[in-house]
């Protein structure tokens, strides 16, 4: 079944730092998501994760 054009993805859909705070998904990494996002950005759930991976990823001195 072809999309619609007004159709969005799933994944295009953005989210603003308030909301991703309150959301289920992102439960556990609340103090993390408060230091790692601006704002006054909006941010898609998978431009969330990458950041998420990034921070807990980068090197400890």
């Amino acid at each position: 079944m072809p999309k619609k054009e007004n159709e969005t993805k799933k994944e295009d859909v953005k989210f603003t730092k308030e909301q991703i705070l309150k959301s289920k998904k992102f439960k556990n990494r609340v103090d993390l998501i408060r230091v790692i996002l601006q704002d006054n950005e909006s941010y898609t759930l998978e431009e969330v994760q990458k950041e998420i991976d990034k921070f807990m990823k980068r090197r400890v001195n």
